[in-house]
């Protein structure tokens, strides 16, 4: 992984900025808060170009930078890449500041529940075409596979809140079954699903109903690890918060609406909430 050294740019007390194409990037910032509450966030959703999963690599990662660059000027000590598939792509972004890849710590999380074999993976189209799952796996080891599907439509119905149960049942079926059949053609039962784009655990309820028997993977417990282990190796925790609760401020390029009903009803903590524009060169 890039830049996961103390960097001179960082300010102990900065916010850490998260990123992601729309509302997904919430469930990890929801277990950022959680676990590492005296921390300052800085979210930036760039819904107005959701999905992200179905745009070619070179526009993905111009984007990326161009959000990583936009953050690193608001004083950002690290970014969290709240996004499959920008972190499938993260070989070829740019950061003064660390980065922290959820497809890093997906990886860690399927390892904690499966040593070896088969394991569900849904994510979107680029994050699937581009196998950041598989190439951070061989990292690891040869002896855990995934069988991944990619959907082009499951994160845009979680994105868009339309409370439209059947079409998004239909969504998770469409991405879901074509593992489970898989998995029977090679006489595997799958027993875990990773969900490899973070808008996916805003419906893991749902998931579950539909498919009690799969264990369902979540990256973002693995992230804040990641995330901690790197404050505490450097020293790095926020000394500046005057409560026991730091500062939450997000930023998004569209769907305000959407973005304010969903910090509601994930509860999260939120100082501001306001539009912005992503500046591109």
């Amino acid at each position: 992984m890039p830049n996961q050294k103390r960097s001179e740019y960082m300010d102990r007390n900065g916010p850490i900025g998260v990123i992601d194409s729309g509302i997904g990037g919430f469930t990890v910032l929801k277990e950022l808060q959680d676990r590492l509450p005296t921390e300052n966030y800085l979210y930036f959703g760039d819904s107005m170009r959701m999905p992200y999963g179905d745009r070619e690599n070179d526009e993905i990662i111009y984007l990326a930078n161009a959000i990583i660059s936009d953050l690193e000027n608001r004083g950002v000590k690290a970014v969290v890449l709240a996004c499959n598939t920008i972190s499938s792509l993260i070989s070829e972004l740019t950061s003064r500041v660390p980065l922290f890849s959820v497809i890093e710590a997906g990886v860690q999380e399927t390892l904690n529940w499966r040593k070896r074999g088969l394991v569900g993976l849904i994510a979107t189209n680029a994050t699937v075409n581009n196998s950041g799952y598989e190439r951070e796996m061989a990292l690891w080891t040869n002896e855990v596979k995934y069988i991944a599907q990619g959907t082009s439509t499951l994160g845009k119905v979680i994105n868009e809140a339309n409370g439209n149960l059947k079409v998004l049942k239909n969504n998770i079926r469409e991405a879901v079954e074509p593992i489970l059949l898989e998995g029977i053609k090679r006489d595997v039962v799958i027993e875990e699903l990773l969900l490899g784009c973070t808008h996916f655990p805003i419906v893991a309820g749902t998931i579950r109903q539909m498919y009690p028997e799969l264990m369902l993977i979540n990256p973002a417990n693995g992230l804040v690890r990641q995330l901690n282990k790197h404050l505490e190796e450097f020293d790095y925790y926020n000394t500046g918060a005057s409560s026991e609760m730091g500062s939450t401020n997000i930023l998004t390029t569209a769907d305000y609406d959407i973005f304010e009903r969903m910090i509601s009803e994930l509860e999260l903590n939120c100082d501001s909430l306001k539009m912005t524009e992503l500046t591109l060169s």
